[in-house]
């Protein structure tokens, strides 16, 4: 098992910021540092990753890897920026289907607008970055491991109906096959990092309980994708993460405010919001 207190987040992008003088932007990264392993979780929309690295105090040319949760625009933009600071061929650990044409459609008007890969394949890899495209889990330790394609579960969890992908046959509902977790197993417990959760937060969380090999959850942090959940799924979401137990509870991106604000008072000596700027160290303090 890992050892936590050799254990390390950083949250380079996400839409709030927690007052440490980095920049917000809608869309989320996170770095990991394990004591032998850097690794990052998401670029961002834009530069606002690379940037406040550098605010923080971050050499990003320590890292080894970079994992796409999946292939919408706010977790991938920021590649180049990212790619240019870490300065070497860098592995990209991503699903096959995160070059999808991704499209997200306005429930009022019905408009589509793309969402997908901002950059061609070819432009990533111009910079340094090495594509590893895999369906199953990626095992970057013992200890450390992608989701592969999440197993769904639930019956209130569903991937949004307003997330398309345009095919051959026009526009089609996007199931979200590229969505990816990074499950972290320690002497502490499961922590779980998540882009946006599309598949589920509750799905992915009883997948890596399955997957690594432990019912013990100490942490949850990243998107949840509850801004468009009615209040039975946000309740229902609750219930199950009383059961599921886990010691923090770490909100992010698209989890939305009022969801937010539920889970919180449903945990509110467990509840964090993970803003740019916050720092983790293992184990976390009340």
């Amino acid at each position: 098992m890992l050892d936590s207190k050799k254990l390390k987040l950083h949250t380079l992008c996400e839409n709030s910021v927690d007052g440490s003088g980095v920049c917000a932007e809608w869309g989320y990264s996170i770095l990991i540092e394990t004591g032998d392993k850097t690794i990052l979780l998401d670029t961002g929309t834009t530069g606002a990753a690379a940037e406040n690295a550098v605010r923080m105090g971050i050499d990003l040319k320590t890292v080894d890897m970079i994992v796409l949760s999946h292939g919408h625009y706010d977790h991938t933009g920021g590649l180049p920026d990212v790619l240019k600071q870490i300065g070497k061929e860098t592995p990209i650990i991503a699903h096959p289907d995160m070059f999808g044409l991704k499209y997200g459609m306005n429930k009022k008007t019905g408009k589509k607008r793309y969402a997908g890969m901002p950059y061609r394949k070819e432009m990533i890899e111009s910079l340094g970055g090495r594509f590893e495209f895999t369906t199953k889990p990626f095992w970057i330790s013992d200890d450390i491991a992608t989701s592969g394609e999440e197993e769904c579960t639930t019956t209130y969890e569903t991937v949004s109906s307003t997330l398309t992908i345009k095919t051959e046959n026009g526009y089609e509902q996007d199931t979200m096959t590229d969505d990816l977790t990074l499950f972290l197993r320690t002497d502490l417990g499961l922590v779980v990092l998540t882009g946006c959760a599309h598949r589920g937060i509750i799905n992915i969380l009883r997948h890596g309980i399955k997957q690594m090999e432990t019912e013990n959850l100490y942490m949850v942090a990243g998107g949840t994708h509850l801004v468009g959940a009615d209040d039975e799924g946000v309740s229902k979401t609750i219930e199950d993460l009383r059961e599921l137990n886990p010691e923090w509870i770490g909100v992010s991106h698209c989890t939305g405010f009022p969801a937010a604000a539920r889970i919180f008072n449903a945990f509110p000596d467990n509840f964090f919001v993970n803003g740019a700027g916050t720092v983790i160290t293992f184990p976390v303090e009340k």
